[in-house]
This record gives structure tokens, C-alpha cells and sequence, in this order.
């Protein structure tokens, strides 16, 4: 975080591998085989006899402990010592994000000063003008225990130690941050500056302990130290002109290849603003080997944050990765990819010993480790097991853009999905109307009222395991009939099953069931999770004209007033059901200044980070996706342009944004008609005919090779005379 004070210039520090604990911090803790075994069977024989808030506190055993905390690192700055005061002239300097280049520059009479921090050479530069008597003075502070410091002229070099364990905000007045020295990560903070031909050049490295998802951080730390002085004194060495050069030639992955402009008012130029704004910081925060985007993506200033900064797996993570795909973002999804592999392996123990089940599971939370037990507390924002369909359903989505052949993309994916449906398998119950329903099961985060008033969240095969096992399911089927795996026994199982687990219900009242049977009063009507919606988006699956009335009655009856995902969530929702003025209403509520809202509120803060409140990057991340899914639509078999368009965005073009199979999409627009439009086939999988829609025409367009195909928009003419180009 650059602070941009032209005469004290302030970073706020972190690094994406500086997490509290390690991979066995919770182990004292988890809850033991026959112990959970007993607690399930308790509940589940309370459940049925009606006894939920009963049955509710049984389900709590299962969750015994806490995800960690992901850190700041601290706050450096840097002063000119014996250089002039204020400016006299009083001019206030200019500050300018440069997202084409990831640079902040402040321009103030005295001189230009730049900041960058480069992937080319790992670490953050900082220039500025410096006068000959001058000389850098450099400030270092950390909420982290200081092992050491080092200190020479324009030098300083500091080890730090994380905490041990940070529990959660709900257990601080049992629970205190613990700051032992075995197992705890270390953070190397190497930063060196010097004049250089009348300016100033500071570099700064930071290196942790990080071995790698999932792996204790043990890495030596005379290692991590000598590697944070080698990257600075390197950086140092190369000067400002050499490494604003390498630092442009590497870019983030894909970061120009898609590109959103809208014109015609402030608001629409804001709009386009955020969308870049969310690409630059999915592709800061979401890279290959790595920890991906977690609540705050990379920054975070609290030693104990808000929800620890940590993942939050029943929307956070999935919502910050939707746009990988559909607005290319490809670091994101390898990122993504590898930290459900690591869960992978980490769920397969917590799904037998929890629930005797095959296959793997993740809850509600997790961190860099591998925490995929509920965590302590009430279930509707612990005990959800099935963050583990959640995250295999998004990584199919992620691949369906890819421009790979189905048959490529199966056979990655069929082992994946054939774990995660066999545990979804074994929580499997006939309820009393004969189906086969989840059991335990949450909407999470959300509660109903018994009949006796009781608010709880506990229920059987709520509208989001609806939604999740049948798609998922569905996935498994089509994979396993690409690769003549019909067989498999978890296949048949999956297929056995499908016809007996409900999909999407409809309740008395016409909206979409979120519980596991009517009348069930919501404790908050106006709620900010819409999951037993997530069928429509960010599902797939076909969805038919009686269900999207009902999801259209539920999302009247939430309302748009909420937080900045959540209003996200409801733009998603809205432009698949073609309503550009719900949108536009709800683009305007995100939009607004954050600074002048009370309670669970969304809008933008100064930097433009979306509002929770606090801070929350999903909101940033998940608008991206939004705004795309405004401009196209592919799910549907068809790519579909201009689907949902907002008077807010009635103007512009896009370069590069996606539509499934694997083609990219340039195109402009103005007063809501399509002008221009460009196709182009991303693989072999992507080859051949697709439809093209627009509004109520339609156009057969074939996609031979790699080459940009552009199309006569007034060739698309009424579907009943669709035309071949």
C-alpha cells in the first residue's frame, strides 16, 4: 500500500506467504472419529424427531478449532533528511495509478516520484527527486516480534517472527494470540537506498519462510535472509532506469489482453476503472505456488484481521475467482487449482475422520495449511461440508473457457469430481417424502425460526446442496460418458442417486426454497448470502422459466441493500435473467461512497476497495465477473452479446473477454446496439460452428483456425432465418 505523502513516503507491507501457525497447529484440537460418529447420529435421530436446536448442538462437536491468520508484514517509510519542508509554493501533489504499467506515481513541483513493485526482480521500488545535501533516513515497524535488525548507512535488514496461533474473532475472550518460537514463520525485510544522480532509489525484499501449500514454513532463515540482501543489493545495483525497464517488460500474465472502456458519464468511466482494477488485483494476488486471493487478497494491515484474512469458502474464494475465466486471469485459475489440490489431500483425512465418508471435504474456512474441519462455533458459518463441490464446480467452470477439447478437460477433471461427489454420496439420508437429502446441511451463514421461535441454521438438503450435488453430479455423469467410464462404481452410485435428490424446489410462497421445507420463517429476511439462488448463477445447469420467476420473487423479497459481494452476487443473478435495470441498480448502490454508510453496507472506499463493511476483496474481484456476465453470456449452449446490458454501460467496447467454449470476444457498442464484433478460436477445442446472439437474432458463425474471424453484425437477422457466415 503506497501512502503518498510527497515528503515521508509510507508502504504498508505484506507478502502472501506470511500466515500464522502451520500445517498441524490445530491438530490438539480436532475432533476424534468415535467422537464425531456419535454427535452425527445423535443429531440426525433429534433432527428427525424435531428436536433442531438439540440436534443443532450436537453438530457443533465436529468443529473444534480455528483456520489461521494471514499478517501483515509492517510499515516502512523513508525521509529526506535535510531537505527543504513543505513546498512553498503550497501546491498539493497529484497522485495517479498507472494500471496499464502497476505503477503509482505522485507529482509534486519538486520532481516525479514513482513506486512499482516488480516481478522481475521481487521487490518494491520506490524513486524520488533528492537534493545533493541530502540523505535517506529509513523507518521500519512491525506488529511481529523483531529477531533482529541490521543497520548501515542505507541499510536495514530485519527478521521478523509471526505469531504461533491467531484465533478467530469469536474466541478472543478465551483464547489468546500465541507467539511460540518452534514452528512459527519468519519474515526477512531487506531494504536498501542511495542516491543516484540527484534522485533517491529505494528497494525493498521481502522473505519468508514459505516452503509451499500445505508444508510446514521451516525454510532455514539464514537462507531467508540472505536471499531478501541478495534480491535488494540486486535491485539496488540495477538502478531506477534498469528496473522500471525489467519491471515493464514482465508483466502480469494476461493483464492486456482484455481490456473494458464505457463512456457517456463519470460513472460509467468509474465502472470501467473497476473492472481493471479488479483484473490488476485477482492477477496481484492469485499466483501459481502460492496462497490465492484470501479475504483481503494481498493487504491486510491488522495482526488480528477482520475474519482473520483468512478463506472463506461458502463464497469468498469461488466469488474471487469467477472472473478468472471469463475476464482471463489465467494466474488466478492455476493459482485456485493448486490450493484445491492441496485441500485435496488434507480433506480426505477429514472426511473419514469426521464423517467415515470417501472422497474429501472443506468447510467453511480455511488457510494456507490445509484446515478443512468445521471450525468451533455456530454451524451456519462452520459446519458446511461442502466447500469441496463448491471449489471442483468453479474449476469446471474456469476450464470450460480454456479453448481445451471436452475430452482434455474430462480427463483432468473426472478423478477430481469422482472424489468430491463420493463424499457428498455418503452424507446422503432418505428424508420422510422419500428423497435423498444432505444431512448435516446449512444455508450458510443463514438462519430459520422453529416453531417455537428458536433461531437456528441446521437442516437437510438445503437449496444449496441442491444445487451443488446435482451439478456437480451432472459434471461427474458427462465426464464419465466422454471416457467410457460409465462403470465406475462411484459413477453408478452418482447416477443412482441423481434421480432421487430433488433439484431447485419452489416453495408456497413462489420463491426458491432455501431450507428443507415450507414455511420455515427466515430469522433475516433481507439476509446478504443468496446460495440457494447459486443454481442460476454462478451455476450452468438448465434452469427453467418457473424457476427463474422463483428466483426472481426471492431476490425481490432480499432486496438490493447489502454488501459489496453480495450486491455482486445479485448483479450476476440479475443479468441472467436479462434484467439490465436491476443491474444498473445495483451498479449504482456499489458505486457509492463507503465513507457515508452505517452497517452492513456496500460501496467504495477512497482507493476504491469495495466495502463489507470493512474491507472485502471479493467485491472488487466479483464485479468484474458481473460486468462481464452484463456483456456476455455463454452457459446456455449459444454465446449471447449485449444479454443484460445497465444504462450505465449503454456505450463501449471490450477487447478479449471470454465466451465458452475458449473464444475471445472484441466488440463495441453504442446506445445499447452491437457495432462491431470480432471472434477469435483460443484452441482446438473452440473450432467449428457456434450461434451468436443478439437480442432476438441469431447468426451461425464458424471458427476454421486461430485467426480473427470478424462478422457483418447486420447479418444477425430473427432466429428463424438464421444465417451462415
Amino acid at each position: 500500500m503506497v501512502w503518498g505523502d510527497p515528503r515521508r513516503a509510507t508502504f504498508s507491507l505484506n507478502e502472501s506467504t506470511l500466515w500464522s501457525g502451520g500445517p498441524e497447529t490445530d491438530l490438539p484440537h480436532r475432533t476424534a472419529r468415535r467422537e464425531a460418529s456419535d454427535a452425527l447420529a445423535r443429531s440426525r435421530t433429534l433432527f428427525e424427531n424435531g428436536a433442531v436446536p438439540e440436534a443443532q448442538q450436537e453438530i457443533e462437536h465436529l468443529g473444534a478449532s480455528w483456520s489461521q491468520a494471514y499478517l501483515p508484514v509492517g510499515d516502512l517509510s523513508v525521509q529526506l533528511e535535510g531537505a527543504d519542508g513543505d513546498d512553498p509554493s503550497g501546491t498539493p501533489a497529484e497522485r495517479l495509478l498507472d494500471l496499464s504499467h502497476a505503477e503509482h506515481l505522485v507529482l509534486a513541483d519538486a520532481g516525479e516520484q514513482l513506486t512499482f513493485v516488480s516481478r522481475a526482480d521481487e521487490v518494491l521500488a520506490h524513486t524520488a527527486p533528492c537534493p545533493a545535501h541530502a540523505r535517506p533516513a529509513l523507518e521500519f515497524t512491525s506488529p511481529l516480534i523483531e529477531e533482529r535488525r541490521d543497520v548501515g548507512p542505507g541499510s536495514l535488514t530485519v527478521l521478523l517472527r509471526a505469531p504461533s496461533d491467531v484465533p478467530a474473532g469469536q474466541f478472543r475472550r478465551e483464547e489468546e494470540v500465541a507467539w511460540d518460537s518452534p514452528g512459527a514463520s519468519r519474515a526477512a525485510v531487506a531494504v536498501r537506498a542511495e542516491v543516484q544522480g540527484g534522485r533517491l532509489l529505494l528497494v525493498c525484499a521481502v522473505v519468508t519462510t514459505w516452503q509451499g501449500l500445505g508444508q510446514a514454513p521451516d525454510r532455514a532463515v539464514q537462507e531467508v535472509i540472505d536471499e531478501a540482501n541478495a534480491q535488494a543489493e540486486a535491485a539496488l545495483a540495477r538502478g531506477e532506469d534498469e528496473l522500471r525497464r525489467r519491471h515493464r517488460d514482465h508483466p502480469l500474465p494476461g493483464i492486456d489482453e482484455v481490456a473494458l472502456e464505457l463512456g457517456g458519464s463519470s460513472e460509467a468511466e468509474l465502472l470501467a476503472t473497476t473492472f481493471a482494477y479488479g483484473r490488476h488485483l485477482l492477477a496481484s494476488a492469485s499466483r501459481p505456488g502460492l496462497p490465492p486471493a484470501n479475504l483481503q487478497g494481498l493487504w491486510n494491515a491488522r495482526l488480528e484481521a477482520p475474519w482473520s484474512s483468512n478463506y472463506t469458502l461458502n463464497i469468498n474464494l469461488e466469488m474471487n475467482h469467477w472472473a478468472a475465466g471469463s475476464a482471463h486471469v489465467p494466474d488466478a485459475a492455476e493459482a485456485l487449482e493448486q490450493y484445491v489440490e492441496m485441500l485435496r489431500t488434507a480433506g480426505k483425512e477429514t472426511a473419514r475422520r469426521l464423517y467415515g465418508a470417501d472422497g474429501w471435504t472443506v468447510h467453511h474456512n480455511s488457510d494456507p495449511w490445509g484446515y478443512t474441519d468445521p471450525v468451533r462455533g455456530e454451524p451456519s458459518w462452520s459446519t458446511w461440508p461442502m466447500g469441496g463441490l463448491w471449489l471442483e464446480r468453479e474449476l469446471d467452470s474456469l476450464a470450460s473457457f480454456s479453448g481445451r477439447s471436452a475430452e482434455e478437460i474430462a480427463q483432468q477433471r473426472f478423478p477430481a469430481l469422482k472424489e468430491a461427489v463420493a463424499f457428498a454420496l455418503c452424507l446422503l439420508h432418505e428424508s420422510a417424502d422419500g428423497h435423498l437429502v444432505t444431512f448435516p446441511s446449512t444455508s450458510p451463514e443463514n438462519l430459520w425460526r422453529t416453531a417455537e421461535g428458536a433461531a437456528v441454521s441446521l437442516s437437510e438438503g438445503t437449496g444449496m446442496d441442491r444445487w451443488l450435488l446435482h451439478e456437480t453430479t451432472q459434471h461427474l455423469l458427462d465426464a464419465a460418458a466422454l471416457l467410457g467410464q460409465e462403470q465406475d462404481p462411484v459413477v453408478q452410485r452418482a447416477a443412482s442417486a441423481l434421480t432421487l435428490m430433488p433439484g431447485p424446489r419452489i416453495g408456497a410462497d413462489g420463491r426458491v426454497l432455501e431450507w428443507h421445507r415450507n414455511g420455515l420463517e427466515e430469522a433475516e429476511p433481507h439476509h446478504r448470502h443468496v446460495s440457494h439462488l447459486g443454481f442460476l448463477y454462478p451455476g450452468d445447469g438448465p434452469v427453467e422459466p418457473r424457476q427463474e420467476q422463483a428466483v426472481i420473487r426471492s431476490l425481490e423479497a432480499r432486496g438490493d441493500e447489502a454488501t459489496g459481494w453480495s450486491l455482486v452476487w445479485k448483479a450476476c443473478l440479475w443479468a441472467r435473467l436479462h434484467r439490465g435495470d436491476r443491474v444498473q441498480s445495483l451498479l449504482e448502490l456499489f458505486l457509492r461512497d463507503a465513507e457515508t454508510e452505517e452497517g452492513e453496507r456496500s460501496g467504495l472506499y477512497p482507493n476504491l476497495f469495495s466495502a463489507h463493511p470493512p474491507f472485502q476483496i471479493d467485491g472488487n474481484l466479483g464485479i468484474v465477473a458481473a460486468l462481464a456476465e452484463c456483456l456476455i453470456q455463454s452457459h446456455r449452449g449459444e454465446i449471447e452479446l449485449l444479454p443484460a446490458l445497465p444504462q450505465m454501460m449503454a456505450d463501449g467496447s471490450v477487447r478479449g473477454l471470454r465466451a465458452r467454449p475458449g473464444v475471445a470476444v472484441d466488440m463495441t457498442w453504442s446506445g445499447g446496439v452491437l457495432t462491431t464484433l470480432t471472434l477469435r478460436a483460443l484452441g482446438e477445442g473452440a473450432l467449428g460452428t457456434h450461434r451468436v446472439r443478439c437480442g432476438d437474432r441469431v447468426v451461425s458463425v464458424g471458427l476454421r483456425g486461430p485467426e480473427p474471424l470478424t462478422i457483418n453484425v447486420a447479418s444477425l437477422r430473427p432466429q428463424a432465418a438464421a444465417a451462415s457466415v
